[in-house]
């Protein structure tokens, strides 16, 4: 049976990143690579280029902020931006499609840019970053059930363990003594409702005792060029039980975060059986 790898990657600026879209194709050929952080208006979209790596893309953006989009090789059978529950105002950081599977079976993948919520006082961001995580649980909950074929891909910004942190334990305890978010006690709770209406961390499930790979490594700091390497696991391939029966593998391309001029965070990928 024919393997499928499926990709989540913030890109932080898709136009700035063709050259790391162009080695991810190279390295996994991906059936479907959901982005995020795309930081371009819809109309902007660089489609041209993506189609010439051979994708199909679905995208729902805004200028400069957030964006995100679905880029897959497989039949889409369906597409949708946004919750369905959304407002007009809504930011652009979800988007859905169902895809035909290679054996007749179809799989849904949610890609989604959870808000990075700043810090527990702030009276905006992080009421918006618990009412995102509800929203999430809520769309789950309305639209889908455990036993189908569905992914839920992003940048969570939440580490969901404490070996997803790697910034140094004198750094976690002021980051909690202060407030900043990450791995806040509550925002795990709201990620674990999303684990516990039925979705499996597919790396933790492949690598369950790994406490030296992260996805995000900030560019200020050098979290990536310093030994050990400074970073969190923040970016998440989640999946349904039904897939996680025919996970391969799964892994963080920390190459592709070693190009020149990278996104902060690394490409991460789940590997199933087709």
């Amino acid at each position: 049976m024919a393997k499928l790898k499926l990709v989540s990657f913030n890109v932080n600026g898709i136009r700035a990143r063709m050259h790391q879209l162009q080695a991810l194709r190279e390295t996994h050929a991906p059936a479907v690579i959901g982005l995020q952080e795309t930081k371009v208006q819809d109309p902007d979209f660089p489609v041209d280029a993506v189609s010439e790596l051979g994708y199909e893309a679905h995208y729902h953006g805004q200028k400069s902020h957030y964006g995100v989009a679905l880029l897959s090789r497989l039949p889409v059978k369906a597409a949708r931006c946004g919750y369905p529950f959304d407002g007009e105002d809504a930011q652009r950081r979800v988007v859905s499609g169902t895809y035909a599977l290679p054996g007749g079976d179809e799989i849904t993948v949610i890609n989604a840019y959870f808000p990075q919520g700043e810090n527990r006082d702030h009276a905006v961001k992080f009421p918006a970053k618990r009412r995102f995580y509800a929203d999430m649980l809520k769309y789950l909950e309305q639209e889908y059930s455990p036993g189908q074929n569905l992914v839920l891909m992003g940048d969570m910004n939440v580490a969901p363990l404490d070996l997803d942190i790697g910034i140094g334990p004198d750094n976690a305890k002021r980051w909690l003594r202060e407030g900043k978010t990450s791995f806040l006690p509550e925002e795990r709770e709201w990620y674990q409702k999303l684990i516990d209406w039925g979705l499996v961390d597919s790396f933790r499930h492949c690598h369950p005792d790994t406490d030296d790979l992260f996805s995000w490594f900030d560019y200020r700091s050098r979290g990536f060029e310093r030994d050990p390497r400074r970073g969190l696991r923040i970016d998440l391939v989640l999946a349904t039980p039904p897939l996680m029966e025919r996970c391969v593998d799964a892994g963080i391309d920390y190459d592709i975060r070693a190009m020149d001029k990278p996104s902060d965070h690394c490409p991460v990928w789940v590997e199933i059986e087709g």
